[in-house]
């Protein structure tokens, strides 16, 4: 048994962390998915063991927020039902599924510490494929970055190569930010991690991850950063899913960007109201150390 003694458990049963305890291992315990991804990135533990039912965001889910971040640590699945192993097991970053133990069954508690024992033992060839990504800033990012301009940071990601140069040159023009681009949500998610910036504006639909997916892993990340969505569809449909975003400040049309008046009058609007936010998420966090999720809870990725 190569692996270390610190484990992150999430949402787990007495029983499994009372096996746990007596195989000797270290355990931070975690309420839910949520907190546990924000820990495992923290922390770094040797291992994550997580709970597929839990609350706000299920297991499947972290696995797939974590391999889409590429934390590159062993991670265990566990649930009540037998049902779930098939489906737990399709992730490259899941090295094992458990029954959670209910009941203090000796026989039951013995065929467990069995099956985690050999998944632990099978961790000895245990390998991700690259956790490396590469993103490009360019030269005028790189200035903005580093300097003190006294100017709104602002995060465009739009997947439309035309859209995305349309937007940049009318909102340089304005002289009144510093712009940062992107070309897909993941790329979005690392470079707004670096430039911690004032406003995200973001296209809703794009390959691998998408615009309300992105929110959903800043709010995870602890760093739920104003996001306006960019979309060419209207409608009470397109409204009521934007309201489920975590951060979400409003929309933006796309057609609004041909006028610039109107457009940088837009974007004053949600300028404000993203400070107000931020001022609000500040407070929280400063009481809480980390944002509690919605009343309306998580969205599975």
């Amino acid at each position: 048994m190569i692996i270390g003694k610190n484990i992150i458990a999430v949402n787990q049963s007495k029983e499994m962390l009372s096996l746990l305890f007596d195989l000797d291992y270290k355990i931070m315990e975690v309420r839910d998915c949520v907190e546990g991804i924000r820990q495992t990135i923290r922390y770094k533990p040797d291992l994550v063991i997580a709970e597929i039912n839990s609350p706000n965001l299920n297991g499947i889910s972290m696995a797939r927020i974590l391999k889409t971040l590429m934390v590159n640590i062993p991670l265990i699945l566990t649930a009540s039902e037998e049902k779930y192993k098939k489906r737990a097991l399709t992730f490259e970053n899941v090295n094992g599924f458990l029954l959670n133990p209910l009941k203090a069954s000796g026989q039951n508690r013995d065929k467990i510490r069995s099956d985690f024992e050999a998944i632990i033992f099978n961790l000895d060839n245990f390998s991700l494929s690259s956790t490396e990504y590469s993103y490009h800033f360019r030269q005028h990012e790189w200035a903005n970055l580093l300097g003190k301009s006294g100017k709104k940071k602002i995060l465009i990601v739009e997947d439309d190569e035309s859209f995305l140069k349309l937007i940049l040159k009318k909102m340089d023009s304005f002289d009144r930010f510093d712009l940062f681009s992107a070309a897909n949500g993941l790329e979005g998610v690392f470079k707004a991690l670096l430039v911690e910036p004032d406003l995200v504006l973001t296209d809703i639909n794009m390959p691998n991850l998408d615009g309300m997916a992105m929110s959903q892993l800043f709010f995870i990340l602890n760093k739920p950063y104003p996001i306006v969505f960019l979309t060419g569809l209207e409608g009470e449909e397109i409204q009521q899913k934007v309201k489920k975003a975590h951060g979400a400040v409003g929309l933006l049309p796309k057609e609004i960007v041909k006028d610039k008046s109107i457009l940088l009058e837009e974007l004053e609007i949600h300028l404000t109201k993203a400070m107000i936010l931020q001022k609000n998420w500040k407070k929280k966090i400063k009481e809480n150390q980390t944002l509690p999720a919605g009343e309306d809870g998580l969205l599975d990725l």
